[in-house]
């Protein structure tokens, strides 16, 4: 309903022919409701190393570790905490290999808002569109803003690039 005229997919088509809004906003205020209340599942191989490993190669840069919700939110239970999403929402240009031709807003091709790494472990493909196979390709896919990054991970021994993946594998 916020957007009652889909953009064009990079193919030239739009996503589907149905006219009108697909879902009204008593549906998606339902949806959200639901999923702002889904608990985070316990985590494994979170180590010290792995973070101060994610940090040294400034991946926190852009996926931080946790926001903070507002202390007015409105669902007194999640007012005032610390959310480890592991992004900052922004958009960032992370270059000419990942651009997809779709202009949304102010935002060209090259632009992508920080995926949250959360709940990583539970994929088998990665970026946005799903064309790395495991997350040292994703890794390796980053360019533009995200460039020095990638480049630092590149930079680790064999054991500490092991030690990173680790860590972001089980986010």
């Amino acid at each position: 309903p916020m957007r009652p005229r889909e953009p064009v997919n990079p193919d030239r088509l739009a996503d589907d022919l149905r006219a009108g809004v697909d879902l009204d906003q008593a549906h998606i205020d339902q949806i959200a409701f639901y999923l702002r209340r889904v608990a985070i599942p316990p985590r494994s191989g979170l180590t010290d190393d792995g973070a101060r490993l994610f940090h040294a190669t400034a991946c926190d840069a852009c996926h931080v570790p946790t926001l903070r919700t507002r202390p007015d939110y409105p669902i007194a239970q999640l007012a005032g905490i610390a959310a480890p999403i592991y992004s900052d929402l922004l958009v960032h240009d992370l270059g000419p290999a990942l651009a997809d031709g779709v202009t949304d807003g102010e935002a060209d091709g090259r632009a992508w808002r920080t995926a949250p790494l959360i709940g990583l472990r539970f994929l088998s493909s990665f970026l946005h569109d799903g064309r790395a196979a495991d997350v040292a390709a994703a890794i390796a896919a980053h360019d533009g803003e995200a460039r020095a990054s990638a480049d630092a991970f590149a930079a680790l021994s064999a054991a500490e690039r092991d030690r990173l993946l680790t860590f972001v594998q089980a986010l």
